[in-house]
């Protein structure tokens, strides 16, 4: 019988999260393209703390997002590759250094796709602001900061209880 391997668990997890930031990213690019044929010529372009519409612009500013996205997505999967280089709450040793590097690079992915997620809501957001008039949610930015702070905490939280 083998014995449970922690880095098959971990295989299996980031390799989940790659495909999901993956997905996420390649939909925004469509849906993207979808409502920018779709769009009016002038569309919400930012809101305010209530999720109101509070600017208006072209309907090409639908595209100032996605560079961004694209961007970031790529540039923390990339960096998920390399947890040598990060910093840690932790000192690293001979002992640890396998968990707290599989720990950190599977925290990269999780940041990556929450990122990404939250850029493809905003754009959405946009996307349905143009059609029906409706404002971005009050709680968007709440739980978003919630989700990724909490997503912070819970790493900071595992790296020490493994030091």
């Amino acid at each position: 019988m083998r014995k449970y391997d922690i880095k098959d668990k971990y295989k299996k997890i980031n390799k989940c999260l790659d495909i999901i930031g993956l997905i996420l990213a390649v939909a925004l690019v469509i849906m993207t393209f979808i409502y920018w044929v779709k769009a009016p010529d002038i569309i919400p372009t930012h809101y305010n703390f209530k999720g109101e519409v509070d600017a208006y612009g072209s309907k090409n500013t639908i595209f100032i997002l996605l560079p961004i996205a694209l961007m970031s997505y790529i540039g923390i999967a990339i960096l998920s590759k390399f947890p040598q280089v990060y910093n840690y709450p932790v000192e690293i040793n001979p002992r640890n250094k396998e968990k707290q590097y599989l720990m950190a690079s599977t925290f990269i992915r999780v940041l990556n796709v929450e990122t990404i997620a939250i850029f493809f809501y905003i754009q959405m957001s946009i996307s349905t602001a143009m059609s029906s008039g409706k404002n971005l949610s009050i709680i968007f930015l709440p739980i978003s900061l919630f989700i990724l702070f909490g997503s912070i905490g819970f790493y900071i939280y595992k790296a020490i209880k493994y030091k």
